[in-house]
């Protein structure tokens, strides 16, 4: 044991790889962390480097387990989509000795994150179709969207008393208007460019000045930061209004995920921004576009809804998936 009490045998590394900073941490066999550390992205050329400094002062990790922000090909290796950054599972296991090196979706870490029944135990339920809001169904697939510098989206399934969680890159789908609002702005963009407007390109972290800009063009545009401060304080004020649409976008989006993956089992919105803007994602007219459809009405109504207000919810899942390694390996 070392003085944190982590196994030293059965240490793995976790890490949370987003668009703009990196999380690290150790967890041990029954996926306790310890040891978290936090890094703005700018300030590092490359993730080994990063990897580096971190481990300088720490026991040799046995496996590590990445999550990133990116499409993931063969559970090793990541071009990621905001960031130069090639995260390459076989190149890390070379030079920092590890056994095992999974990389995975940060969506999925996310979901299985929220396989956990502490974690479920945590979420906000929001009423969508009525009153008290019902429980979510993990019994049935649960789909989860996460506006964050990017537009995660990915689904827990059950399967034989387990899971399978479905990664994807679906922030990357054109976007459909959800109402007259969102129709005149994608007619506007279509004017200006040949190009279609994903939903990622609008709402996300990375996209909120591009939606500014397309409500209010010619306007100087605040940063995030302030954006939302100004919604928060003011939700009529311009920047209240954008920060709406965004809501209504996400939870339309979220219906259409819904039907995509038969995911009667519940909504789940995760990141950072619906959980600094609490106010918006629980108003019932903007949840009420989750069901704004043509069909199936009555049945999205019926739909859970959850916010999860957990930040670190990728890396937890990340150790929840560390013990699944650790069970893999030969006694």
């Amino acid at each position: 044991m070392n003085q944190d009490g982590v196994n030293c045998m059965t240490t793995t590394l976790l890490a949370d790889i987003g668009g703009t900073k990196t999380q690290l941490a150790l967890a041990d066999e029954n996926a306790h962390i310890s040891q978290p550390f936090y890094a703005l992205n700018k300030e590092h050329t490359q993730f080994e480097s990063l990897l580096t400094q971190y481990l300088q002062d720490k026991p040799k990790p046995v496996n590590a387990v990445i999550a990133v922000a990116g499409p993931v090909d063969g559970n090793i290796r990541c071009q990621m989509t905001n960031l130069s950054w090639l995260i390459d599972g076989i190149r890390l296991k070379q030079q920092f000795g590890f056994s095992k090196v999974v990389v995975m979706n940060d969506l999925q870490a996310t979901s299985w994150g929220l396989t956990s029944t502490t974690e479920q135990a945590a979420l906000r339920l929001l009423p969508s179709g009525g009153e008290p809001a019902p429980q979510l169904n993990f019994n049935l697939p649960v789909v989860v969207i996460s506006p964050g510098t990017g537009l995660g989206q990915s689904c827990i399934y059950p399967h034989d008393g387990d899971y399978v969680i479905a990664a994807t890159e679906g922030g990357h789908k054109t976007i459909a208007p959800f109402d007259n609002l969102s129709a005149q702005l994608i007619a506007n963009q279509w004017r200006q460019s040949s190009r279609p407007v994903s939903w990622e390109n609008w709402f996300s972290g990375s996209g909120i000045a591009n939606l500014y800009s397309a409500m209010y063009p010619g306007q100087t545009v605040p940063d995030n930061e302030e954006i939302g401060r100004r919604a928060n304080q003011d939700p009529s004020s311009d920047c209240g209004k954008v920060m709406d649409v965004f809501a209504k976008a996400v939870y339309a989006e979220a219906g259409n995920l819904v039907l995509q993956y038969l995911g009667w089992g519940g909504v789940i919105v995760a990141g950072g921004i619906p959980a600094k803007l609490q106010n918006l994602f629980s108003k019932p007219e903007n949840i009420q576009y989750l069901s704004s459809k043509n069909e199936y009405l009555d049945r999205l109504r019926s739909v859970p809804v959850a916010l999860c207000l957990e930040q670190n919810i990728p890396i937890r899942g990340a150790a929840v998936y560390s013990r699944r390694l650790l069970k893999s390996e030969p006694t």
